[in-house]
């Protein structure tokens, strides 16, 4: 894969994060640390993904977590870009899909999916499909329960070779997610050439309905939910916060929401 298109992606990704918290120092050594370990100080936790009408739980979304020893929570886009800094990326996406695919295995068949993440660093780089077949060939675990989230950044980055993913994951039986649609240039035409089975909308788009948004922002939820939906896809509406949000959403014909008005991450209770 060209070097200008996983800088794109990730450049794309890096000015998401905070710029003003500088990194703990030895931060990139004690990830080394930990994934040579087996994962120590790792977890997965679950959000839940709820169905917009009845908001009843339909799947969850496994959310990379790392309690470092001195420092505490890291934030999860800080682990990402260590990782890719420190050449581990495709060693934390296979930890974070192998613990993943493992924990969906011991669910009954016909629960509820689980959806996982994989970087742009991964996907650009040709990795995915290898580690879901590796995955898939360790933990033994139905491939139908798994949603696989394509971050939008490096589908656009690379829109023929994102498509040539897609069908391949759908080969496997894989559910293929489109991750924060419209939060980059370029995410319609990503819509149009590959046939997503879900699309995620941007946390932005959520949050630019403030409590319940104005006329302009409601009018784009709704045009976006529609376009999906007319070219075959499910929706689902992420960090929903508020009681308008929700509304709104519901009120546009979102399928499913994910958020902490719906329930923050954490351990799947028992």
């Amino acid at each position: 894969m060209p070097a200008p298109l996983l800088e794109r992606a990730m450049d794309g990704m890096a000015a998401q994060a905070n710029p003003e918290r500088a990194d703990p120092p030895d931060l990139g050594a004690d990830l080394a640390a930990a994934l040579a370990a087996g994962g120590r100080g790792l977890r997965l936790d679950l959000q839940p993904i709820c169905a917009a009408a009845s908001l009843a739980p339909v799947g969850y979304e496994a959310l990379l977590r790392w309690e470092h020893p001195l420092h505490g929570a890291v934030p999860p886009r800080e682990i990402l870009a260590t990782a890719a800094a420190i050449g581990r990326g495709v060693a934390l996406d296979a930890w974070a899909m192998v613990g993943a695919f493992r924990l969906r295995a011991t669910w009954p068949a016909g629960g509820p999916y689980l959806s996982v993440n994989i970087s742009a660093g991964g996907m650009l780089q040709g990795h995915a499909a290898p580690m879901v077949r590796a995955a898939l060939a360790a933990t033994g675990t139905d491939p139908r329960g798994i949603v696989l989230e394509l971050p939008e950044a490096a589908v656009v980055a690379d829109i023929p070779g994102a498509a040539a993913l897609a069908a391949e994951l759908r080969g496997l039986g894989i559910v293929v997610s489109l991750d924060d649609f419209g939060g980059a240039a370029g995410s319609a035409r990503a819509l149009r050439d590959i046939p997503f089975a879900v699309v995620k909308l941007d946390a932005a788009l959520t949050a630019g309905l403030a409590d319940e948004g104005t006329d302009r922002a409601r009018t784009a939820i709704a045009s976006v939910v529609e376009m999906a939906h007319a070219l075959g896809a499910t929706t689902i509406a992420e960090a929903v916060e508020t009681a308008g949000q929700m509304r709104v959403l519901r009120e546009a014909g979102c399928d499913a929401l994910q958020g902490w008005l719906l329930g923050r991450p954490g351990p799947l209770a028992a």
